[in-house]
């Protein structure tokens, strides 16, 4: 949906109830930006982060790179869930093809990021995802080609 000059998005911003999301909220590059893992599905990932001082570029709108981590770390893992006892494990990125929209600032305190997998078979996969703000405005969005995430060795 367009209104003036924003691109709008329909949100679900329903969480997961999967406990394991909580563990990788706690660890690695996600954590130290403050990405939060929302809900990661068969069909969608969801992850939000709260915008703070430190995700602005100097003309104090949020960097490019965070919706960039974002989309990357969203569409990764749209095509990598495995249920429960396995682990949760992101996919690698092979490509990723971002396009920039509107631009957030730190009044806007919160964004999100969404994506779903929309192809591909056993060895690669393909997802689109979107970056946005509470009200639905797009920020950004991407494509890409992505590895599923392997189970580690027993």
């Amino acid at each position: 949906m367009t209104t003036g000059s924003h691109i709008f998005a329909t949100l679900d911003l329903t969480p997961s109830t999967d406990s394991r999301l909580a563990e990788l909220n706690e660890i690695g590059f996600n954590h130290l930006i403050g990405l939060s893992l929302l809900r990661w599905t068969e069909q969608d990932c969801l992850a939000s982060l709260d915008i703070g001082p430190s995700h602005l570029n100097p003309a104090g709108l949020v960097h490019g790179g965070v919706f960039l981590t974002m989309l990357d770390v969203s569409l990764a893992m749209s095509g990598s869930y495995s249920q429960p006892p396995l682990y949760l494990m992101p996919g690698l990125t092979l490509n990723l093809n971002t396009q920039f929209i509107g631009a957030a600032k730190n009044d806007d305190i919160k964004v999100y990021a969404t994506a779903r997998k929309t192809g591909g078979g056993r060895s690669v996969f393909f997802a689109s995802g979107e970056v946005f703000t509470p009200d639905g405005r797009i920020l950004a969005s991407a494509t890409g080609t992505f590895k599923p995430g392997r189970q580690p060795s027993s």
